[in-house]
């Protein structure tokens, strides 16, 4: 038998401080019309079926809202998105999960859905990354470029200002 192992995400060292954050958030409804649009845009973006918004609470990594997907709850040591809030740039692009050692043995890729490919962007309120805002593929994606990686990061600001994350102090 051979065993296989991913790479959970670490957790940032004030992570009471990005909770309290994440505590702070205003209740934004799954089908709210203003994240749907702007979700179609990642997914324009990135030429990705699936885009969601997530907020990395506690334990859980929460999708508050998405399109081409059932928003979820999954642990947080299997998102993705955990690994993008601790991305040093505050960005993940993984062209291929399916061939990247961090990723392969995962759930999402190994099994589930299949996911082969990601890109997100950090949601932030002030300097806490409180979550993500991503595109994912059931198939494999060159690397996202210069032009995707800059709107995608304009888009997790604007969806930050939407869901009442406080301004960015950075």
């Amino acid at each position: 038998m051979t065993l296989h192992f991913f790479s959970a995400a670490f957790r940032p060292e004030d992570e009471s401080r990005r909770q309290g954050a994440v505590d702070s958030l205003r209740a934004v409804s799954p089908s709210d019309p203003v994240l749907h649009e702007l979700l179609g845009e990642v997914c324009m973006v990135l030429r990705t079926p699936i885009a969601m918004v997530t907020v990395t609470d506690g334990d859980v990594q929460r999708m508050i809202s998405a399109v081409g997907i059932e928003p979820v709850a999954l642990p947080r040591s299997i998102a993705f998105c955990s690994h993008t809030i601790g991305a040093p740039d505050g960005l993940l692009s993984v062209p291929d999960l399916h061939a990247d050692p961090r990723f392969r043995a995962n759930p999402l890729v190994a099994g589930g859905p299949c996911v082969r490919y990601y890109t997100g962007a950090v949601v932030r309120s002030g300097p806490f990354p409180i979550g993500a805002v991503c595109g994912l593929d059931r198939r494999p994606h060159g690397p996202a470029s210069f032009r995707q990686r800059a709107q995608l990061r304009k888009l997790a600001d604007a969806v930050a200002e939407h869901i009442g994350a406080a301004p960015r102090t950075c």
